[in-house]
């Protein structure tokens, strides 16, 4: 049996409790149904929602909760019994408070026990953010304005003392109010929305069913159908036991009832009077949702809706007067209701929401009556004989007569009254009506016939029998009437049911007809055509935005269907026509309608419009009948219908387009004075006459023949005329006459453009050069005519480019709107078109002196600028240059009208269309600025006569670019610092100024700055926007800023938390969209401070100071949370970038608004738990532990304040994390990963990973964990190892760059803990069990990485080939914004697909396009960027590991094979050099550190000697030239490779052992190498590296060290000396003696050795020679080797040297000690000079001691110095009386060649020397072992006079001696010393004490 699912509505108290679950209120669930297309919320409202008790609360959405009972009590106490619920520790919440205020909310609210608890639960876990919300914690921000709302009028808690106010119980309890009102009103609200959900997706018999346009997920649509099937619409609901409108209309009524009685929660007056404003307010919303509901569930009926239902309805309407006077405030306290000081405060709440009850009402009446239906019901029953007790409660309306006298009797009753509200009904009932009593007098007269034939047949059949079976014609045709009709008989006694049906509803109390009266009333008395008109302008739109506006269209759908049915009864007329074009249109702008989503075009009014023959028979084509005579209507129609289109071929025409482009009639007035026509016919009905002349209607001056006939080129669907029909009549026409009266109305049989007509007009009326007489007067004298016809031309021009297939600018959008400019520009003057028309008229305007009467030229101006605006996206090489020269912008004289007009009083007079419209301008001016950047940049190439046309876009000079961008810039600054002062009285339309300013004011920042930051400004591709970048970032981040542009910033954002907390959904939306869009520009500019390199701005001092009010908005809304939560972590990286101690985010709260903030914060956007919010507040908090943000940083990882912590630690030995920490929150989350999304569980081990670097006492919090760790290194170990082929890596490339960066963290983590461990004394268990996990890591991160060459090679080629002047790379993405891993990771696909999607390669076919390469080249550099994360990780985990397991033998076999992998994949790089470099350099860091670790232990492993070919092969790849290298960017790179190239040849030296067998013995290596013929190959090898590297090497460095010294170092030559040394030193190096002496030789080493000793002095610094020093080492490595030291005797090495400045000084001075400055000439001396000689002597022989002995006679003054050197002196005086090692060392050495050249001269020709040849050195042996005696003979001074040589020696001196102090030494040193000298004691032939 499947296990229970616990319920998530209300789960047991303790994981409410205690933070495993979060609840969802009702107000949350709605926020995130209204954003499930935006964001990730819909895992979480899922299992909400399809809850069975949440399913069971929306099926019961019209009842309240229900009332407590023994049962509800038992279980309440069940739930809060101690059993279940354990009282807290910490005291973070009072379980015996909780129950008292849930039996006190469910006694005043009369809830069960258990609702009630829920909604205190609720209230205890938002607490945290309400004390935030109550709390005034902002003193540096001007007070928000107040509002209109009654609950936001009320002061909020000031002073710090408010935050305990709020913790009383009347302001815990107020709370509970509220969030009982919240609740019950947003669950209707759900309702709605699901239940609409459902009707849109499952179809209504309407467009609405298109599901191309679903935005809802299909469990949203579930749910939804869920809802509504067990509601039953047409039955009885099994589950509320009646029908659901009957419970929807006892709910309304109820909550009248309600509202009548008050709400008596509270006694006290001092809250009573906003608690009760609260209350109604709530009832009222509940009034309007069910309302709602009903409407849009009745609306989806496809049959006429239920008798008890309509009779419901209809009742509730009369009782109520349909809320046309509402007020239901009879029994409130009298206090409430009267007057004080100039208050009514209920009476202001029911203003406020009468308009929304009232279009409600009445659109529900009027929905429930489904005239459509009713009309086709009428039509069937047209005969039948039902009889009443037939019918019941159940059936449809029209079957149940009472129902129908009722409905009847109620709108008589509305109508008498004059109810405006009901006139919808009332129409649409006498209308039904009206057609029943046709259908009955149709009836009864076929049926009187049919009597008088049955009688008449009976008379002839009794006189005529023959005559039977005889069918006459008329007698037939009447007899089928018969056979057609109802069974029954047809005497007139029996009354059919249509009879009784008529006869019943007209049964009322008034004189006369009552179908008249109804309709009379309805449109004489209620004007109920300009109700209509309202309705769909002021209420369907605005209050109909319910998924995407589809909740309006269908508002607006039953508006239509009554006016279909009303053409039968009202005439063409002015108000008909505005009804309609009302509900056509629903008082959408031309901007709202740019927005439109191309798949509303099925659901639009206007396609139903279009699709039905009796509205365009009955309006369209009657109003193009009268054109031109009535204009005005004509044109409205079209502008209406225009907004449809029809797509043919990939072109789309409006589906008007054949009505505008070609016409058959004309319709004017004949001038007075005009007598050319003769009368052809004359009859009663009409009179036809004929021109004897041409009638004209334009002047044609200034038009040529040619311009009369011509006919643009364009395919067939446009439709074009001959320009001469447009300015006269031809003589022989005909006409109809309409008006006899004189001046006769003639409608002329005239073929014609009407567009081309209203072009023509519109010049006319331009230039006042109108025929007098010709055109209709009232077209002369309207002056809205020129802004009617502009945006009629605007909005065709808009749907061709909406409607065309192609993006906006392909060609195909562009001939077509070509073709429609050209059609209108017919007739016009020659070198005039259409465009230049209305810039003209726009000039004309912007030149007029404005007068506060003047709005008709607002209006022409704000019409011209929606023309401009459609231009730009098919014509920008006309806008542009005309904007330049435009008075509008004022480039040339800086003279702006713009800056004029946004000045003056009119603009905000309404509706700011004008500034709307430029701001609209701008921003396409902007994005065409970036969508041709890359079209702009090609030069221009010579005009040919067959060369295709310029590009869409090319041919705009960029200097007028620049130009009119930064005009626009600035006047668009000052409009967004003005703003609040403009005075614009709509606030929507003030919120939509300032939200889009914002956003583009960001886009320009990004544009050009968050690309190309290697580019100068002028060759970026954003060029034509970097003047207007740079004026913004002038005016923002200026150190000393504009306070009132920075100060209108922060009011923006308190604006949006006072306004969302007040919750007034029409508003919401711009509200949230001006808080969001101006947090995230300030987020930009902030990054763009740090991006420039700026000082901290002013706008960054007041987001810090703003911090508070910052916090306020992340708990204010949900829709803020992102944008909040990016601003804080910009602050806290800037606020890290500055010197000293970085501003703290705490520092401007106080501590409890701090904790209110952590519990907020420790809530992870539960329970909605958006994904990318989650991972932005790990980013957050990532940055908080590792950016110094002490403070803040405990907050998170204790969960208490700093200065708790310390008095914690005071009292306590260890650190315990919190229970809400973060900390904790982390590690008991990613204990459980597997179950995380990647992003998520990627950012949350960051944060641990930057916790544990940045915090290293919390590695003990880590370790205490139970699961965490080994959670992680089971994941870890999981990992399958990765394929290294490309091929199967690209299958899941989009998540193994994730899955890699996961690994990257975890291994990081992992190597801190055992760096912890290892110095906490931790045993090499834990190491030795993780390594097994590790396979995947170490696998991953050295083997070759993912890059792609090909790719990218590939894509930069095909890409600049297509694109010229442009390179991939000005697409790479800067640090202006967040950079993750993905599609957009290193070249910015959303700019590149701006600037290129208009080309067709961008897409490609089949999505194979540019914009597909870059995505897979991003993941591609996605993988890399992980893999190299995790190379850096694995560095640090090895490098640990080796420091705990390094004499572990199996371990020291993965240290080899790791140092292998790393030079070998630096061998066999494929990556570019960029990557290269920066990975290159830590592998051979890896291989470096690991080898000198193995070196040091003297690892056995045979792995360890195979480092030496790995190794050479990495030299060899990067190159052998030391000279290019190092002069390079590689130098640092080279230099580890040298070095670890020494250590390997170090590994094969002979001086290497091995650790001491079980015997006692050495063990010898089992390396495959020492073999012969492995020796051979690592002799091989050797002798390369002696070549290139030592040899050739040498030389290069040298030489480069002499042009340029700062490229080289001076371990440099200590390297190659030291692999020189290792080289000599290999066994069996010796048997190539000869190829080594070539090598050298061919390098002339030794002569490049001696020149660098030549001039050492001149390198010296500070008086250091150390190059002389490496010079004489390198030659001492050399002469190690005897046959080369025989060669360097040959070369005469030694006079080489004697020539030196070098040696010349060390000749010619006293002697110079160790403790003589320099102190390196005195190492020289020891260290190089002596052990050369002595190599010599010893190489060379007899043959060599003359050279040697003169040589040594050369250093007179050193023999002294060391012949005294040991001297003791009983006192110390300067530097005499101390020992140093170097001085033992010299004394060695010295004694060493003394005795073998006395040997020699002793031994004198036997020896082959003259014995005179060789000189005495003067050295004194008996002296120097006399001193030594002293010396060792006085330990205890000996112990005080050593003196180290170095730091070496130092660190000799703090160790312990090797023979633990036998010799009775105390440290290293001294036992070295001592050893030293009693060597030194035997060489000059005395003894050791």
């Amino acid at each position: 049996m499947a296990p229970v699912r616990e319920s998530t509505y209300f789960p047991p108290l303790d994981k409410c409790l205690d933070g495993r679950h979060q609840l969802l209120s009702w107000k949350t669930t709605y926020l995130g149904l209204q954003q499930l297309e935006q964001t990730s919320v819909s895992e979480p409202l899922e299992k909400h929602l399809t809850d069975t008790q949440t399913l069971e609360l929306l099926k019961h959405s019209f009842s309240p909760y229900p009332p407590p009972t023994a049962q509800t009590r038992s279980t309440f106490e069940t739930k809060t019994s101690a059993i279940n619920v354990l009282p807290s520790a910490q005291g973070r919440y009072d379980i015996n408070q909780i129950q008292e205020d849930s039996l006190w909310l469910s006694a005043e609210a009369r809830i069960d026990e258990v609702t009630a608890l829920r909604i205190v639960i609720l209230e205890w876990q938002t607490r945290p953010a309400a004390h935030l919300q109550e709390s005034t914690l902002v003193t540096d921000i001007p007070a928000v304005p107040s509002t209109n709302s009654v609950l936001g009028s009320q002061p909020m808690p000031t002073g710090s003392g408010s935050t305990d106010s709020s913790q009383s119980a009347d302001a815990r309890r107020g709370r509970l109010f509220e969030i009982y009102l919240a609740e019950s009103r947003f669950r209707l609200a759900a309702c709605k929305y699901l239940v609409f959900t459902a009707i849109c997706e499952t179809g209504d018999g309407n467009a609405l069913a298109n599901r191309a346009s679903s935005s809802a997920p299909d469990w949203a649509e579930a749910v939804g159908r869920e809802i509504l099937a067990s509601w039953d619409l047409l039955g009885v609901s099994k589950l509320l036991g009646q029908n659901v409108f009957i419970s929807a209309i006892d709910a309304i009524r109820a909550c009248i009832k309600r509202l009548e009685s008050g709400c008596g929660w509270f006694r006290d007056q001092d809250v009573q009077e906003p608690l009760q404003a609260a209350w109604c307010e709530g009832q009222i919303l509940e009034i309007l949702a069910i309302m709602e509901i009903v409407l849009l569930s009745s609306g989806a009926l496809t049959q006429l809706s239920r008798s008890d239902f309509v009779l419901a309805w209809f009742r509730l309407m009369s009782d109520y007067r349909f809320f046309e006077t509402f007020e239901p405030v009879s029994e409130l306290p009298k206090e409430l209701i009267t007057p004080t000081k100039n208050k009514q405060p209920l009476r202001e709440l029911y203003d406020i929401h009468e308009w929304q009850l009232q279009s409600l009402a009445s659109l529900v009446s009027l929905a429930i009556l489904k005239i459509p239906f009713a009309l086709h019901m009428i039509e069937s029953l047209s005969a039948a004989t039902t009889s009443v007790e037939e019918t019941a409660a159940g059936a449809a309306y029209l079957l149940n007569p009472d129902t129908c006298n009722e409905v009847t009797e109620v709108l008589v009753n509305a109508a008498s009254e004059c109810l405006r509200v009901a006139s919808p009904a009332a129409l649409s009932w006498s209308i039904i009506l009206r057609t029943l009593r046709e259908q009955v007098f149709g009836s009864q007269d076929v049926r009187d016939i049919r009597q008088s034939i049955t009688a008449s047949e009976k008379l002839e059949t009794a006189d005529s029998p023959e005559s039977e079976g005889v069918d006459q014609t008329p007698r037939g045709n009447l007899l089928s009437l018969r056979r057609h009709s109802s069974t029954g008989s047809d005497t007139p006694q029996q009354q059919t049911f249509l009879e009784l049906l008529l006869d019943k509803s007209l049964l009322v109390g008034i004189d006369g007809d009552p179908v008249a009266f109804l309709a009379r009333a309805a449109v004489d008395g209620s004007r109920v055509l300009n109700v209509i008109a309202s309705l769909s302008v002021s209420f369907c739109t605005p209050f109909g935005s319910d998924h995407q506006g589809k909740s309006g269209l269908k508002m607006r759908h039953i508006l239509l269907d009554l006016i279909k049915a009303s053409l039968e009864l009202i005439d063409y007329q002015p108000d008909l026509l505005g009804a309609t074009l009302a509900v056509l249109t629903g008082s959408e702008s031309y901007w709202e309608q740019l927005e439109r989503r191309p798949e509303y075009r099925e659901a639009e009014p206007a396609a139903i419009f279009l699709d039905n023959r009796i509205f365009m028979d009955k309006l369209f084509r009657e109003a193009l009948c009268r054109f031109p005579h009535e204009i005005s209507p004509f044109l409205g129609l079209c502008r209406a219908l225009a907004i449809c289109y029809t797509n043919q071929g990939g072109r789309g025409m409006p589906a008007i387009w054949p009505h505008l482009a070609k016409s058959d009639s004309l319709t004017c007035t004949l001038p007075t004075s005009f007598t050319a026509y003769q009368l052809i016919q004359d009859d009663e009905e009409s009179s036809s006459i004929q021109l004897g002349a041409d009638l004209k209607i334009f002047n044609d001056h200034g038009v040529s023949q040619a311009r009369l006939y011509k006919r643009p080129k364009l395919s067939g669907d446009l439709i074009t005329m001959p320009s001469n029909n447009l300015r006269r009549i031809p003589r022989g026409a005909e006409g109809k006459v309409l008006s006899e009266t004189k001046p006769l109305v003639v409608l002329w049989i005239h073929e014609f453009s009407p567009l081309a007509y209203l072009g023509l007009l519109l010049n006319s009326m331009a230039t006042n050069d109108l025929v007098m007489g010709n055109i209709s007067p009232d077209t002369q004298i309207v002056p809205g005519l020129v802004p009617e016809i502009i945006d009629l031309l605007s909005v065709i021009l808009l749907t061709a480019v909406k409607g065309t297939s192609a993006p906006g600018g392909s060609s195909t959008a562009r001939e077509t709107s070509q073709g429609i400019l050209d059609t209108a520009s017919e007739g016009l003057d020659d070198g005039q078109d259409i465009v230049s028309v209305i810039f003209d008229i726009f000039e004309q305007e912007l030149s007029r002196p404005f007068k506060t009467t003047e709005e008709m030229s607002l209006s022409t101006l704000a019409c011209c600028v929606q023309f401009i605006h459609v231009l730009l996206q098919v014509m920008p090489d006309r806008v542009w240059p005309f904007l330049g020269r435009s008075m509008l912008l004022g480039i040339k004289d800086n003279n702006s009208q713009l800056s004029v007009l946004l000045a003056s009083t009119e603009i905000v007079n309404g509706k700011p269309d004008f500034l709307v419209g430029c701001i609209r301008l701008f921003d396409s001016l902007v994005d065409d600025a970036i969508t041709h950047a890359v079209i702009r940049k090609i030069p221009p190439k010579a005009v040919t006569r067959f060369a295709a046309p310029q590009p869409l876009g090319a041919g705009v000079s960029q200097v007028v670019l620049k130009k009119v961008l930064l005009s626009f810039q600035r006047v668009m600054l000052e409009v967004y610092r003005s703003i609040s002062s403009l005075g614009i009285v709509q606030i929507n339309y003030r919120l939509e100024v300032t939200a889009r300013l914002s956003k583009t004011f960001d886009r320009i920042l990004a544009y050009c700055f968050g690309i190309e930051d290697q580019s100068a400004a002028n060759q970026k591709l954003s060029a034509s926007l970097m003047p207007a970048a740079e004026y913004m970032v002038d005016v923002f981040l200026s150190a000393s800023g504009s306070e009132a542009t920075l100060a209108y910033l922060t009011n923006i954002i308190s604006q949006g938390v006072a306004e969302t907390l007040n919750w007034k959904p029409e508003a919401a939306k711009y509200w949230t969209q001006q808080t969001v869009s101006t947090l995230r520009l300030a987020s930009t500019l902030l990054n763009l401070n740090t991006t420039l390199g700026y000082p901290r701005s002013s706008l960054e001092e007041r987001m810090l100071r703003s911090v508070s009010l910052l916090i306020r908005t992340y708990t204010s809304s949900p829709m803020f949370r992102q944008a909040v939560i990016e601003l804080l972590d910009v602050l806290v990286i800037n606020a890290d970038l500055t010197e000293g101690q970085p501003a703290s985010l705490l520092g401007h709260i106080d501590e409890d608004a701090a904790n209110h903030f952590l519990e907020v914060l420790v809530m992870l956007d539960e329970p909605l738990r958006a994904s990318s919010l989650l991972v932005s507040i790990w980013k957050l908090l990532s940055d908080v532990v590792s950016k110094r943000q002490q403070s803040l940083a405990i907050f998170i990882l204790t969960g208490e304040a700093p200065r708790e912590v310390i008095r914690r630690e005071k009292s306590e030995s260890h650190r315990h994390y919190q229970a809400d920490s973060m900390l904790k929150i982390a590690l008991d989350r990613l204990s459980n990963i597997e179950r995380l999304q990647p992003q998520l569980a990627s950012a949350m081990l960051e944060f641990v990973a930057l916790t544990a670097d940045s915090w290293p006492w919390i590695l003990a919090i880590v370790e205490q964990h139970p699961h965490f760790l080994n959670a992680l290194t089971d994941y870890i170990g999981q990992g399958e190892t990765v394929s290294n082929t490309t091929q199967n890596r690209s299958k899941q490339a989009g998540f193994e760059y994730h899955k890699i960066q996961i690994a990257s963290y975890i291994t990081e983590i992992l190597a801190m803990y055992t760096h912890h461990a290892r110095q906490a004394g931790g045993t090499m268990t834990w190491a030795k069990d993780l390594l097994p996990n590790l396979t995947y890591v170490k696998t991953t991160a050295i083997v070759p990485t993912d890059f792609n060459a090909s790719l990218h090679s590939n894509l930069r080629q095909n890409f600049e080939a297509k694109f010229e002047n442009c390179k991939l790379t000005a697409f790479k993405r800067t640090g202006l914004k967040p950079q993750s891993l993905g599609e957009s990771f290193y070249y910015d696909l959303e700019i590149a697909g701006k600037m290129l999607e208009s080309d067709t390669s961008w897409n490609g076919k089949d999505r194979g396009g540019f914009a597909a390469e870059l995505a897979r080249a991003n993941i591609n550099l996605s993988v890399v960027e992980a893999q190299i994360s995790l190379f850096h990780s694995w560095k640090f985990m090895v490098v640990e590991l080796s420091k705990l397991l390094r004499n572990d033998a199996e371990y020291q076999k993965t240290m080899a094979e790791v140092a292998m992998d790393c030079l070998r994949t630096n061998a066999k790089n494929t990556l570019p050099q960029i990557i290269f470099e920066r990975l290159a350099q830590s592998r051979s860091d890896l291989a470096f550190a690991l080898l000198q670790s193995l070196i040091e232990v003297q690892s056995a492993q045979p792995e360890v000697k195979s480092i030496l070919f790995t190794a050479w092969d990495a030299m060899r790849a990067h190159g052998t030239d030391l000279a290019t290298v190092l002069n390079g960017d590689g130098a640092s790179y080279c230099r580890t490779l040298l070095k670890t190239l020494c250590l390997s040849t170090e590994a094969h030296t002979s001086s290497r052992t091995f650790p001491d067998s079980a015997d006692g013995r050495k063990k010898q290596s089992d390396d495959p190498s020492t073999k012969p013929s492995a020796a051979n190959v690592t002799l091989k090898a050797v002798l390369e590296i002696l070549k290139v590297v030592v040899a050739q090497g040498f030389r290069s460095i040298t030489t480069l060290l002499h042009d340029c010294p700062h490229r080289v170092l001076p371990s440099d030559f200590a390297l190659l000396a030291a692999i020189l040394r290792n080289s000599l030193r290999i066994p069996g190096v010796e048997r190539h003696t000869t190829a080594i002496l070539s090598t050298l030789a061919d390098a002339q080493t030794s002569r490049y050795a001696s020149t660098l000793l030549s001039w050492s002095d001149q390198l010296a610094t500070n008086r250091d020679p150390i190059y002389g020093e490496l010079s004489i080492n390198f030659l001492l490595e050399m002469s190690s080797m005897p046959a080369l030291a025989e060669s360097l005797a040959v070369e005469g090495v030694l006079n080489h040297m004697s020539n030196t400045n070098l040696i010349k000084f060390l000749r010619t001075s006293k002697g110079m000690g160790p403790f003589d400055q320099p102190i390196r000439m005195y190492n020289i001396w020891v260290r190089g000079i002596l052990p050369l000689l002595l190599n010599l002597l010893h190489a060379v022989g007899a043959s060599m001691a003359a050279e040697i002995a003169t040589y040594l006679n050369q250093f007179r003054g050193q023999i002294a110095r060391a012949n005294t050197a040991f001297t003791f002196y009983s006192t110390v005086t300067g530097t005499e009386g101390y020992v140093a090692l170097s001085m033992v060392s010299e004394a060695q050495t010295l004694a060493v060649i003394t005795g073998i050249l006395d040997t020699y001269r002793d031994a004198g020709p036997s020896a082959g020397v003259v014995s005179a040849e060789v000189m005495e050195t003067g050295w004194d042996r008996v002296m120097i072992r006399e001193d030594v005696e002293s010396w060792l003979q006085r330990r205890t001074v000996l112990r005080e006079r050593i003196v180290p040589g170095g730091e070496r020696e130092e660190g000799w001196i703090r160790m312990k001696p090797v023979g633990d102090g036998k010799n009775g030494v105390v440290n290293r040193l001294e036992e070295k010393v001592v050893e030293e000298m009693g060597l030194l004691l035997m060489l000059v032939g005395g003894r050791e004490d």
